[in-house]
């Protein structure tokens, strides 16, 4: 019996291990577990959890509807010619055709009542002009239709058929004429030439860009996006978080817009639009390095305020200064405040440095997925101009984090391997200074309790 006692017993530990990393994996907090003990192994293993926990672990993928001039229907066949000769027939009576308006309207009612071949004999002049106004017609519904077709071909490679938001505004003022039945090329390019991007481009939220339409800011725009899909919203709510829902995503920035000013603040802002008379503005990127200074005068406070006893070890407290999945103990602040007030400078500093690196590297990572997510959206994955900017945004994210880590690595690997010898060294030889050999008696026969040996 005693054996399967140990088996059962073994088999409730293990249980309950289990329960507990569950638990671990499926909190949503911010604070990491520790042991209550001594916690030198925690801290050799790296902590409980080596993988940071998802933004948000009960994220729903949804399909996103876009804007119906995303996918509206558009050909150049849809232009009717005869609506081109008519307005080119009528357009005669404006501009240098002007003089002769009046002849013009004298002649409508002969040209219904008459063939042609009767109008041709009767008055040549008459005939001639209008001839002439034909195959202007003809011409221009021709050069109309070509400008279009190239603009359609261009559209369906899926690239921006024009070098700046302002043409591309163009373009999808062109994708809006083709879908109107029964309008003809000629009207459709004066009215998109009129135009001249002020109609804006379909975006996140509405048209935006255009003249008295919202700016296009692509980097707060895509995050803000990214953020609230991440955490099952609508894409343009702007409120905060309830606690009811909060996640780690929403424990770092309870806002959308708190996370679009932290990464437009690292990586930067383009403040676009497309009509020619608008401002256009930009904000450049700081990096992390100002964030990572943020974190640490944050964490410098907190932890000189743990170790003085100016505040308590408790796990509030304690949590203030924790780095995502490694948590801080009461036996670490105790073992610092052991240390000289020379030695506690220096251990103070490093753990600062360690635990801001890690926070900052969470933002970071966490950036990079609302800036991935954001790009699926169907407004901005249709703007080309807008797909490129947020891959910029997350190659200088991913160049960003790689700095980071690789000045901590290289310090790590060059400095402290050298110094991490001389101290072993040091301390072998201190070991070696406190172990005294025995020496050999010079006597063969020496005196032991009185007796010769």
């Amino acid at each position: 019996m005693k054996p399967k006692l140990r088996f059962s017993s073994l088999q409730t530990h293990v249980s309950a291990w289990l329960l507990t990393s569950l638990l671990v994996w499926s909190s949503t907090g911010s604070a990491a577990q520790a042991p209550t003990e001594d916690s030198l192994w925690y801290y050799e293993i790296g902590g409980a959890e080596p993988v940071s926990v998802p933004a948000n672990p009960s994220v729903v993928s949804v399909a996103l509807g876009g804007s119906a001039q995303l996918g509206l229907g558009y050909s150049c066949g849809k232009f009717d010619p005869v609506a081109a000769v008519t307005n080119t027939l009528n357009d005669i009576r404006t501009g240098a055709d002007n003089m002769m308006s009046a002849m013009t309207a004298a002649a409508s009612a002969a040209i219904a009542a008459l063939p042609a071949l009767i109008l041709q004999r009767a008055n040549p002049g008459l005939y001639d002009m209008f001839q002439n106004a034909l195959l202007q017609a003809q011409e221009t519904m021709q050069l109309a239709t070509k400008s279009c077709e190239q603009m359609e071909a261009e559209i369906a490679q899926g690239k921006n058929p024009y070098a700046d938001l302002i043409t591309l505004s163009k373009g999808n003022d062109w994708k809006v004429q083709m879908g109107i039945g029964g309008n003809d090329a000629v009207t459709a390019k004066r009215s998109v030439e009129t135009s001249n991007g002020d109609s804006g481009i379909p975006w996140v939220g509405g048209q935006a860009g255009g003249a008295g339409q919202p700016t296009l800011q692509f980097t707060g725009d895509i995050v803000k996006a990214g953020y609230n899909i991440n955490m099952n919203r609508p894409i343009t709510a702007v409120g905060p978080i309830p606690p009811a829902s909060a996640t780690r995503l929403s424990e770092v920035w309870n806002t959308p817009v708190d996370a679009r000013d932290w990464v437009v603040e690292v990586v930067g802002e383009n403040i676009v639009t497309t009509c020619d008379t608008c401002r256009k503005d930009s904000i450049p990127g700081t990096g992390l390095l100002p964030k990572l200074h943020q974190e640490a005068t944050t964490v410098t406070v907190d932890l000189q305020n743990l170790v003085s006893g100016a505040t308590a070890p408790t796990l509030a407290n304690l949590d203030k200064i924790t780095a995502p999945g490694v948590a801080i103990t009461r036996q670490v602040i105790e073992a610092i405040r052991e240390m000289p007030a020379t030695e506690q400078g220096l251990i103070m500093g490093r753990l600062v440095s360690e635990i801001s690196t890690a926070r900052t590297v969470e933002k970071a990572l966490f950036a990079r997925r609302l800036l991935l997510t954001g790009r699926q959206v169907p407004e901005v994955y249709a703007t080309e101009v807008a797909r490129e900017h947020a891959d910029t945004s997350i190659t200088e994210l991913d160049r960003e984090i790689e700095n980071l880590l690789f000045e901590t690595r290289v310090r790590k690997e060059v400095v402290s391997s050298t110094l991490a010898t001389l101290l072993q060294r040091a301390a072998a030889k201190r070991q070696a200074s406190l172990t005294v050999p025995q020496v050999s008696p010079l006597d063969s026969r020496p005196l032991s309790n009185g007796r010769v040996q």
